[in-house]
């Protein structure tokens, strides 16, 4: 062997005995007796915090005695299982609000973020319609304070919001709730841009009054045709599901009441844009929408024997 490969291997035995005393030296570093538990604790109910105690003990100075066992129990869990361990018994000087009270360390009710984490999963409605809200899009990318919101606006319980019964858009446009910012001037009007929390129904609408069957894709106008949802609801199409069935059919044989009914129905609905100008007329291409029963039948795998239209029959 050259003097250059007994060097070689030489430098390399020297190297990795000094990675191994210097990993040996980092875990001797920290003295769990001394420090406590190296690794966090991470509460998952009612929403994910996480402690750590060595900035606490090894980073701040603090004795483990100072909190143990007159504040917490060294008993794992018996804070959470207490069901005692609340934003608001810590406020009240109680569990972390003993030290965190504003003097001694930051309040219980600031630095949100030192202890509790933006939600990485967005929270999902399905009711009245499918939409979203993500924690990280406000917190991390708008720098938003989670005191902003909870507290006056929102209460940090799970379901609080839709359980009070008034969780509606007409109560975002008197301020409430996400219209407390989205009101225009602070953020986006909450009555614009409704793709940004709601989702575009994936089904197929099909009315089947007040004539059968008409048959509704939000696909091929949201995503084809880029239109947005305003476009429609609000000034044409309400939001609430059955609103244009409540249209009775005319039951008049007279030709002209029915065509000036007709008429007067499209032109209030899909005519405001299906006008042969923005887009094919209602006059023309009806069977682009009416499918008819047979239509329906093969959408669903039925068998409809009512070969009538509408409640007239025609």
């Amino acid at each position: 062997m050259t003097k250059f490969s007994v060097l070689t291997v030489s430098c390399a035995a020297i190297t990795a005995s000094l990675l191994l005393a210097g990993n040996g030296l980092a875990e001797e570093e920290y003295d769990v007796k001394a420090y406590g538990p190296k690794s966090s604790i991470i509460w998952d109910t009612p929403i994910k915090a996480t402690f750590d105690h060595k900035i606490h003990t090894m980073d701040v100075g603090i004795e483990c005695s100072t909190c143990h066992d007159d504040i917490f129990s060294m008993q794992r869990g018996t804070a959470i299982n207490s069901k005692k361990f609340t934003m608001k018994a810590m406020a009240e000087g109680q569990f972390c609000g003993v030290c965190h009270n504003g003097d001694d360390a930051f309040a219980t009710d600031s630095n949100c973020m030192g202890c509790h984490s933006a939600g990485e999963d967005p929270i999902v409605w399905n009711e009245p319609t499918k939409s979203s809200f993500s924690h990280a899009s406000h917190v991390e990318e708008m720098e938003i304070s989670c005191n902003d919101c909870h507290g006056e606006v929102f209460s940090m319980k799970v379901g609080s919001s839709t359980s009070n019964g008034d969780f509606t858009m007409a109560a975002f446009k008197e301020g409430k709730y996400c219209g407390a910012c989205h009101n225009g001037d602070d953020a986006f009007d909450s009555s614009t841009q409704c793709e940004s929390c709601h989702f575009p129904p994936e089904d197929k609408i099909v009315f089947t009054a007040p004539v059968k069957s008409v048959v509704f894709d939000h696909n091929i106008h949201v995503v084809k045709a880029e239109l947005s949802c305003e476009s429609c609801h609000k000034e044409v199409f309400s939001m609430k599901e059955g609103t244009i069935s409540d249209n009775e059919l005319s039951l008049s044989e007279d030709p002209n009441v029915k065509r000036k009914y007709l008429v007067d129905l499209h032109s209030k609905y899909c005519g405001t844009c299906h006008d042969s100008s923005q887009a094919f007329g209602y006059l023309t291409r009806c069977t682009v929408c009416h499918i008819g029963v047979k239509g329906h039948d093969q959408m669903t795998g039925g068998n409809n024997k009512d070969t009538g239209h509408g409640k007239s029959g025609h």
